[in-house]
């Protein structure tokens, strides 16, 4: 039963990663209402900011509902949500529909489908799943859209999403009607660490968004640095596709990872793999030293993605985790503004991505820092 439960729950965690496939629609957008780059640029900016929120206040809601109904409820929401902005008569209310609405769903789907995992029977190779079928539903949505564009539907495309979310909360629903409960969180809960003071939280809260940095700047800006490098645009679409894969596989390797190693250890295996990236990539000025370094960068974040709600877990335990996970969170919300604009911005300024690298290294270099301060205090509080 357990699981049917993850199964149902990962289903709708990947529809909702549809939200970061969003960079296939950009031109249908265009075409429909006729608004610039900046504005579409905005409409993802908007969503990432709702999302964020939501995964912060999602689990103070509808508490007392069974947790497969919670997310049959919110994946409803993000089906109305995708429908409303497929039908959207201008821009602004595209806005409200896409942005607003489905980023909010998606960010409650994400941390109630943590959520979930940390309950489970394995909890701390779940969690890392469960962070890999968000990632992978970007990954499948966004060229799905893109090969959709000869149909000439316009943002009428979104609607399979839309209906792989209807479809996916209906199972959750009758899953949860079928009389599968919840594990307790005290039955399933490994041996965890309860700091008292808040300096633990404050120094994974510190990883998550340092070690965010050099990731982010990456998935936001590859396809502008690999430019900037004079890549060929084979060389461009096999690194923006390893980019994809690294991210990926980062994710789910932390399920592995978890087995034989402490959960803090895949963090330093992240920031290993992120550092030799952004070293590798100021060693050579060939695009492919470059191209082989974004990858190495992407495949550490994707780690780090899925170290951080693995490590809350195993400290926190499953009754504390989504409240934990939600305050961490906002650790890469503030990343993920910060990181692409201030990579821009440092193009914009001196026409090389040089500095903002660096600053990705000692980024990297602070977090590094910060994990070391952390492991010492695990060991001691254990």
């Amino acid at each position: 039963m357990d699981r049917i439960r993850l199964f149902a729950t990962g289903l709708i965690c990947f529809c909702a990663g549809g939200l970061y496939g969003w960079s296939a629609l950009i031109a249908p957008l265009q075409a429909a209402f006729d608004v610039s780059t900046a504005q579409t640029g905005l409409v993802f900016s908007i969503a990432i900011v709702c999302f964020t929120l939501s995964v912060t206040t999602a689990p103070h809601l509808l508490q007392q509902t069974a947790p497969l109904r919670r997310l049959a409820i919110f994946a409803s929401g993000g089906a109305l949500s995708i429908v409303l902005a497929s039908m959207a008569p201008n821009y602004l209310l595209f806005l409200a529909s896409f942005s607003a609405g489905f980023g909010t769903f998606s960010g409650a789907i994400y941390i109630s489908s943590l959520g979930v995992a940390a309950q489970s029977a394995s909890p701390l190779q779940s969690t890392p799943f469960m962070v890999a079928a968000f990632g992978v539903g970007g990954a499948v949505f966004g060229p799905a859209w893109r090969l959709l564009e000869v149909t000439e539907l316009g943002i009428a495309m979104l609607w399979p999403l839309a209906i792989a979310l209807a479809l996916s909360a209906l199972l959750a629903w009758c899953i949860s009607q079928s009389g599968v409960t919840v594990a307790s969180p005290i039955a399933t809960a490994t041996k965890t660490v309860r700091p008292v003071h808040g300096t633990t939280l404050f120094l994974i809260w510190l990883i998550f968004a340092f070690g965010s940095f050099g990731g982010l700047m990456i998935l936001g800006l590859a396809a502008k640095m690999l430019e900037t490098a004079h890549a060929s645009v084979a060389l461009s679409s096999v690194t923006l596709a390893g980019i994809a894969l690294g991210n990926t596989l980062g994710r789910i390797s932390v399920a592995g990872f978890t087995k034989i190693m402490r959960p803090i250890t895949s963090v330093f295996i992240a920031l290993s793999a992120g550092g030799v990236g952004i070293i590798l990539t100021r060693l050579d000025a060939s695009s492919a030293a470059l191209a082989a370094g974004m990858c190495l960068i992407a495949a550490g974040y994707g780690v780090l993605a899925s170290a951080i709600p693995s490590l809350t877990r195993a400290i926190y335990g499953a009754a504390m985790f989504q409240r934990r996970f939600a305050l961490i969170f906002s650790a890469w919300g503030v990343a993920g503004f910060f990181a692409p604009w201030i990579t821009g911005a440092i193009f914009d300024a001196t026409g090389s991505f040089d500095l903002a690298v660096c600053l990705a290294l000692g980024a990297t270099v602070f977090t590094a820092l910060a994990a070391m301060a952390l492991d010492l205090r695990l060991r001691h509080l254990s």
